[in-house]
C-alpha cells in the first residue's frame, strides 16, 4: 500500500513532493509544520540526523529551511535516493546512509559526528530501545536536542542519559523533546 503523497512544507524547497517506501506512515504536514514551529530558531545552521528517515520529510524540511547539513537513515532507501537526485542538495549538505538505524549509529559514532538535533521515528509499535537511546547521547552537540516521534497510544520511554523537556502531541503524532545537557524546567525552548 502506498503512502499519501508527503511535500516539503517550506524553504527552498517548498512544495516539492516526497516518496515515501511502502508501508511507511509519513509524519503528517499538520505534525511537522508544529514541530518546525517549535524547533524555531534551532534549524538556521544546525547538524540534523533523521534515523528512520522513510521519505526524509523531517531531515529534508530541515535542510530546506536552513539547516547546515542532514543525516538520513533508512533501510529502504530508494525512494530517498530519488529524492536527494531531483532536490539536488549542495554537495556535503545531505548524506544517505542504506542501513539500520543501530549500525548507522554506531559508524557516525565512531567517525566522531555531532548533532544539534536528532529525530527519531521508529516504526510504531517496535520499542525504542535502551542501546538504541545510549547511542545517541555522545552524537548530541553540546545543548544538543533529541525529538523522538511515537503514536499516541504507546508508552512514553525515558531514553538513558537524556534530559526529558516536553511532550507534544498531534493527532497520532507524538513527539517527545529531550536534551543532553541540564536544563531549566521554566525555559519556553519546548
Amino acid at each position: 500500500m502506498r503512502s499519501p503523497p508527503v511535500h516539503i512544507i517550506a524553504g527552498r524547497w517548498k512544495r516539492r513532493r516526497l516518496e515515501a517506501p511502502r508501508g511507511a506512515r509519513p509524519t503528517s504536514g499538520r505534525a511537522r509544520e508544529a514541530l518546525f514551529s517549535i524547533l524555531g530558531e534551532r534549524i538556521a545552521g544546525a547538524n540534523v540526523l533523521d534515523l528512520f528517515a522513510g521519505s526524509g520529510a523531517v531531515g529534508l524540511e530541515a535542510l530546506s529551511r536552513g539547516a547546515r547539513g542532514v543525516v538520513l537513515v533508512e533501510t529502504d532507501s530508494e525512494p530517498l535516493a530519488r529524492a536527494l537526485e531531483r532536490l539536488a542538495p549542495e554537495p556535503g549538505e545531505a548524506r544517505l546512509l542504506a542501513r539500520d538505524a543501530a549500525s548507522a549509529l554506531a559508524s557516525l559514532e565512531a567517525e566522531g559526528a555531532r548533532f544539534d538535533l536528532v529525530f527519531a521515528d521508529p516504526p510504531y509499535a517496535v520499542p525504542f530501545e535502551a542501546p538504541l537511546s545510549r547511542r545517541i547521547l555522545p552524537l548530541l552537540a553540546p545543548g544538543g536536542l533529541f525529538v523522538l516521534q511515537r503514536d499516541s497510544d504507546e508508552k512514553d520511554p525515558v531514553p538513558e542519559g537524556l534530559a526529558f523537556l516536553s511532550r507534544r502531541g498531534y493527532g497520532r503524532n507524538t513527539f517527545l523533546f529531550f536534551e543532553a545537557a541540564a536544563f531549566d524546567p521554566d525555559s519556553p525552548r519546548c
